[in-house]
């Protein structure tokens, strides 16, 4: 009995290894050789005040979910990602029939820049621009928290295309 218990121990781990499971992503290129990262506070060139601390959150909470890189301090890390959100865009997604001018719901979109620089050697590795978008209903009343939370999903959502673009090949 001992004997089956242990067979099966040791052959469920490597049957779910087979399948494909693993934590984190796969790193190519310049990136192979990093364990460890930092976020810098990201820059805002927006209107949105609290924009760039939502995308730095977002961005840091990504990387630690996905489970490739480790976070650490800024002086142990291998490397470090930096960036800036250019633009936060508002559109109408669809209008009021009675009143075309009156938006009922309006998608955001937040545009950022970022960059990753090696930390031992202050080289820029990689630079980019992701993009997230989110929504929310022009209803009266709870307008402002609908929009605080559609730019967070927004960057949520950018956060993740960042993480993507470093950790798949």
């Amino acid at each position: 009995m001992k004997r089956l218990l242990s067979l099966i121990a040791i052959s469920v781990p490597l049957l779910t290894a087979s399948c494909g499971y693993k934590l984190g992503g796969l790193v190519s290129g310049d990136m192979k050789d990093m364990k460890t990262f930092d976020v810098t506070m990201f820059e805002n060139y927006t209107n949105y005040p609290h924009v760039a601390m939502q995308m730095t959150t977002a961005l840091a909470d990504a990387l630690q979910s996905d489970g490739t890189f480790r976070m650490v301090a800024p002086s142990q890390s291998d490397f470090s990602v930096s960036g800036k959100v250019t633009s936060v865009s508002a559109s109408s997604l669809t209008t009021n029939p009675d009143d075309t001018y009156l938006s009922l719901e309006i998608g955001l979109t937040v545009h950022v820049d970022y960059s990753i620089t090696d930390r031992k050697s202050g080289k820029v590795i990689k630079t980019g621009s992701v993009t997230g978008r989110g929504s929310y209903f022009n209803t009266p009343g709870n307008v402002q928290s609908a929009r605080d939370a559609a730019l967070s999903y927004a960057t949520r959502l950018a956060a993740e295309e960042l993480v993507d673009a470093l950790t798949l090949p």
